[in-house]
């Protein structure tokens, strides 16, 4: 488990005074307020290599010595990154199920190339 703390603000406005002094110039004045935030996030990843030939990678597909690695199911997962030899991929071009990963795109992967996907769950 990861613990992120994340810093959120909040503006609140007051209203500038009606008759602004000589010596001041006339200016809003903006407060913010910052407010720390902790979740509790869990990390999964899938090291994968293309062989040239299939689209669908399952969690037998993966690389040996990474740990233990999975695609989780899309109901448990708050942010989820594909990326296909290091780029990210548009979720047009994907699809994901609970242990499988299928490329929709109209090429196939060259074979040698590395397939990663990252699943982030966040709770509260």
């Amino acid at each position: 488990m990861i613990y992120i703390s994340i810093h959120l603000y909040v503006a609140s406005c007051r209203p500038c005074p009606k008759k602004a002094s000589k010596r001041r110039k006339k200016r809003s004045r903006h407060r913010t307020k910052r407010l720390g935030v902790k979740f509790l996030a869990q990390t999964y990843f899938f090291y994968a290599i293309s062989d040239g030939e299939k689209r669908e990678y399952t969690n037998e597909d993966q690389i040996p010595g990474y740990g233990i690695q999975s695609i989780p199911s899309p109901k448990l997962i708050s942010y989820r990154q594909v990326f296909v030899n290091g780029v990210l991929q548009p979720r047009t071009l994907y699809h994901i199920r609970e242990g499988s990963l299928t490329l929709t795109s109209e090429d196939v992967p060259e074979k040698g190339v590395p397939i990663i996907v990252q699943s982030v769950r966040i709770y509260r």
